[in-house]
């Protein structure tokens, strides 16, 4: 059994210029969801959709080995895509055994957009691309692991929320920063975030060692990241994507 931990950094598809400008007129007022319905949207929640955002960053570490970060800006989207794909199915080859690709909503967000990207860019054939990255690997994903101790529901369930529990570090922050630091070109930034949220195979290693988390727990922890975020969203902090 190969372990493989992933986690992605995503930003809407626009140029540097671009998405300042358009950041500057949303925060000015000139842009609204009325004024331009597309653009708007596309500024604040392109990087949620393969279909308006693309790759920036994509972080993995098998098991015990040497953990690597695919920079789109160093690279382009479609060679970092497709080192991965690669990597991915590399991994595969020959193997009896299951591939496990591990993370925070990976199921859910980063291997589905991963696989939309990848198709944008044809790097293989569409078949061959579920097959590697959907159909044959075990995905197993932190967030949908807690939902049966969260009363089955998937709110709540954030990157700091499940660190918390489990002891380990939070990362303070959510995604939806890291657009500007990298359209700005902060890229050191951009890299100080994705080192503080690659807790995951520290988390699974917990998990694996002493079980999931109780529910008791889990929920503490929760509210604790909430009543966070709510204070910090009154003093005017942004919140974006776990």
């Amino acid at each position: 059994m190969v372990d493989l931990f992933v986690d992605i950094e995503t930003v809407p598809d626009f140029g540097p210029e671009e998405y300042l400008r358009a950041s500057e007129r949303a925060e000015s007022g000139e842009l609204t969801r009325e004024s331009d319905p597309a653009l708007f949207w596309k500024l604040k929640t392109g990087s949620l959709t393969p279909f308006e955002g693309r790759t920036m960053l994509i972080t993995y570490q098998v098991r015990g080995g040497h953990l690597f970060r695919l920079k789109e800006w160093e690279e382009g989207e479609r060679a970092i895509l497709k080192k991965f794909y690669d990597v991915v199915m590399d991994l595969q080859r020959g193997k009896e055994d299951k591939l496990r690709i591990i993370g925070h909503n990976v199921f859910g967000f980063d291997m589905m957009f991963l696989y939309n990207r990848i198709l944008h860019h044809k790097i293989n054939d569409p078949k061959w691309v579920y097959l590697w990255l959907i159909r044959k690997p075990l995905i197993l994903d932190l967030l949908q692991m807690h939902i049966p101790l969260n009363s089955c529901r998937s709110k709540g369930l954030k990157h700091d929320a499940l660190a918390m529990a489990y002891g380990l570090p939070t990362k303070g922050t959510s995604g939806g920063g890291e657009a500007a630091h990298y359209f700005r070109g902060e890229y050191d930034k951009v890299l100080a975030y994705s080192e503080r949220e690659f807790v995951y195979p520290e988390m699974f290693a917990r998990i694996e060692s002493g079980g999931l988390v109780g529910a008791e727990r889990l929920c503490e922890c929760i509210k604790k990241c909430e009543e966070a975020a709510a204070e910090g969203s009154g003093q005017g902090a942004s919140q974006g994507p776990p």
